[in-house]
């Protein structure tokens, strides 16, 4: 990384001790995690809003009634009484940032993915979609800051973008009950971290700007095995597997100077300027295990996940980088799916999930759980509605870090249809 991109980001190192200084006013307005601020963002889970009711459990899921976006090899059982699935998910996210010392609360919030599910032939289904890989979204303001230079000034600490992933993927039954599924996603995306500083006496203004832009192709492969139990019960394996993906594009840096000592009259000048292209972003190789317990009312699921971060590579974050493994079980009941009451008829979820942050920010690795609950109910068209609710806390206050505390609420609409079936006569 060269000299100035060094500097520019040294200086969100010490954000964390400033976003809630004693002596002086200051705010997370909103956006995000304040840990977006580091290596590629806060990572996103590709998971429908169904499996986020369930801890974000989704590699071991294979049922009829929902499309399976984690593991594409589960969904050969889906398509018994639809052929095409629409489904589409937004969420709200209402954050509390606590230290030592105070907190402060902030709200974000926005679509967060839509599929396409398709069914071709009799073994083959597949889906197109966009989803979030990685979120960037952090509004810290810190004001009255004391130079001994030029008197106080007040900065602002902005960040946006992160990465998106559009993807095909594919299942395909090679025997009964055995399915394999591949998906072809790019990866792409902007992030952009600001830092803007103006003095309140001197009469000026900096402002530092870095834009990164990446993108690549990303394979990943999966399984999926149905071992049946009873006429009315089976046991479902999954298996997710990616291999080490990398990244590369451009990046630039550039450092403006704005002086209001004239009056009406701005001068403005660009200090520094540097666009170089990169490709120091490896996505880390990916394994998944999922299993679930399916009966006629009840769905057990767990899943297991290691990524390999500490072979990846994120500019900047060589040495900080870290394994992660991720822990999730979930629980569905659905009491009477076909009976005449409503309440019978819609699916109630629970569970929970675990894991570490992939980076080690002041000789720490934070970490994230949660605890979740959700519905869905079907609608008379034979679609549904999906709602889910996370009690999600990430981060630590040790080492003079952040501990954040949020309440997510998520909706999603499954549109089923059959679609470009020929009527049978007698």
């Amino acid at each position: 990384m060269h000299t100035i991109e060094s500097k520019f980001f040294s200086r969100f190192v010490v954000i964390l001790s400033l976003v809630f200084g004693v002596d002086q006013a200051s705010a997370q307005n909103g956006a995000g995690s304040v840990y977006s601020i580091f290596g590629i963002g806060e990572l996103s889970r590709s998971v429908s809003v169904a499996s986020q009711a369930m801890g974000n459990t989704a590699i071991g899921l294979s049922n009829p009634y929902q499309i399976n976006i984690t593991n594409p090899a589960a969904n050969g059982g889906v398509g018994s009484y639809f052929n095409h699935v629409f489904d589409i998910g937004m969420y709200y996210a209402s954050t509390n940032y606590q230290t030592q010392e105070t907190s402060e609360n902030g709200s974000y919030g926005g679509v967060s993915d839509f599929s396409f599910w398709f069914k071709y032939g009799q073994k083959g289904s597949a889906i197109i979609g966009l989803s979030s890989y990685s979120n960037v979204g952090y509004n810290i303001y810190k004001d009255q800051v004391n130079s001994f230079q030029t008197g106080d000034y007040d900065i602002a600490y902005q960040g946006s973008g992160g990465l998106n992933e559009a993807y095909f993927s594919n299942s395909y039954a090679l025997f009964q009950n055995f399915s394999v599924g591949l998906k072809l996603a790019f990866i792409f995306g902007s992030i952009d971290h600001t830092e803007d500083v103006v003095g309140s006496q001197s009469l000026s203004r900096y402002m530092l700007e870095n834009h990164t832009y990446i993108a690549n192709l990303d394979l990943e492969y999966s399984l999926n095995y149905r071992l049946p139990v009873s006429k009315n019960s089976y046991v479902n394996f999954g298996l997710i597997y990616k291999k080490p993906t990398q990244l590369s594009g451009n990046t630039s840096s550039t450092i403006s100077a704005w002086d209001y000592s004239e009056g009406t009259t701005v001068d403005e000048a660009v200090l520094y300027e540097e666009k170089e292209s990169t490709s120091g972003y490896k996505l880390p190789r990916k394994m998944g295990f999922g299993v679930s317990l399916n009966t006629k009312k009840v769905m057990l699921a767990g899943d297991v996940e290691f990524n390999q971060w500490k072979d990846g590579e994120i500019e900047g974050y060589s040495n900080d980088l870290v394994n992660t493994w991720r822990y999730s079980a979930g629980l569905e009941v659905t009491p009477n799916r076909f009976g005449d009451q409503t309440l019978g008829r819609i699916s109630y979820r629970i569970g929970g999930y675990y894991e570490n942050s992939y980076l080690k920010i002041n000789g720490v690795n934070p970490e994230t759980y949660a605890f979740t609950s959700g519905l869905s109910i079907p609608l008379r068209t034979g679609s549904a509605m999906n709602l889910s609710y996370q009690r999600k806390y990430n981060g630590t206050t040790s080492e003079g870090l952040i501990l954040e505390s949020s309440h997510v609420v998520a909706m999603s609409f499954s549109i089923r249809r059959r679609w470009f079936q020929r009527p049978k006569y007698d």
